[in-house]
């Protein structure tokens, strides 16, 4: 194949390896700090995308013929009819969905009732719950919500070129 990168966008930084697929050598790497508090439990998902301009600058990508994407997994990143965000990201260690997360799973009969029904009890940083917290605190912005990701798939979205 030639040249490939993977790239981590963790809650803090973005991590960007690029190696040799014949030999597994890493030839660059690039790194660079989301422009976010580090105990940040929302943040507007543009910072993702800056950081990751920055580590990969300087020509980093140049010659890769393919990109692994690793990111955030829980979390929230609400959008409208037009693809536009909603109100910053819902981050996974945003703990305010805790009580939605309490009431979504009493309001099907329990922690037995959603393992069985859907093979995962909900917890407070999973989209479920904050789709619940968002309806419940800020309903105007709940009414807009058209879409929802993940904050790796928004990520992969962009660079896709949504």
């Amino acid at each position: 194949m030639g040249i490939v990168a993977g790239l981590d966008s963790s809650s803090a930084f973005t991590h960007i390896v690029v190696c040799d697929t014949d030999s597994g050598a890493v030839l660059r790497e690039g790194y660079a700090a989301h422009p976010v508090e580090a105990k940040a439990t929302e943040v507007d998902p543009q910072a993702w995308l800056l950081s990751l301009g920055e580590a990969a600058s300087g020509g980093l990508l140049e010659g890769v013929q393919a990109i692994g994407v690793s990111a955030q997994q829980h979390g929230l990143v609400p959008l409208d009819q037009q693809g536009n965000l909603v109100r910053p990201a819902l981050l996974g260690n945003d703990r305010r969905a805790q009580v939605a997360a309490a009431d979504l799973i009493d309001s099907l009969g329990g922690r037995q009732a959603w393992a069985e029904a859907v093979g995962a009890v909900p917890q407070a940083s999973q989209p479920v719950a904050k789709l619940r917290w968002l309806a419940r605190t800020e309903p105007e912005n709940a009414r807009r919500v058209a879409a929802v990701l993940q904050p790796h798939d928004w990520l992969v979205w962009q660079l896709l070129g949504r």
